[in-house]
């Protein structure tokens, strides 16, 4: 199989299918690497890293469930959660969760992922008067 060809096959390289016939290619080639080729692999590999990298930012950026975006700075896990607000319990959150502290509108449970989400709002719990000391007896 001619180096041109090989090149051809690596430039067209767009599913794991692909990578395993250039691979297969690659290792039937006797002795080392032609420079042309290493090049051509070296520039894909490039490629498919940025692609990757564009991929896990807007992954990242958004999770989407059911048809519903939940952007990750809008909304948080109970850690990233206390980690933004300076909590420093988990269980605080949590706790916040089951008492009705954070509203049941602002709480997204994804089972799927086993993942439970919170609107990034600042959340305080209920703050109850201080009873007078000294009652008046009139």
């Amino acid at each position: 199989m001619d180096t041109q060809h090989i090149i051809s096959q690596i430039e067209a390289v767009s599913t794991l299918e692909d990578m395993t016939r250039v691979e297969a290619l690659i290792q039937e080639q006797p002795g080392k690497m032609i420079p042309e080729i290493q090049t051509a692999l070296l520039n894909k590999l490039k490629q498919v890293t940025e692609q990757s990298r564009v991929a896990r930012e807007e992954m990242i950026s958004i999770l989407s469930h059911n048809g519903v975006d939940y952007p990750l700075n809008e909304w948080l896990t109970p850690k990233n959660y206390a980690i933004k607000f300076g909590i420093k319990n988990v269980e605080t959150i949590l706790n916040w969760i089951n008492r009705g502290v954070i509203p049941t509108d602002n709480i997204k449970e994804i089972s799927e992922l086993g993942l439970r989400l919170v609107k990034a709002v600042e959340y305080s719990p209920r703050t109850y008067k201080e009873r007078d000391s000294v009652q008046s007896t009139s």
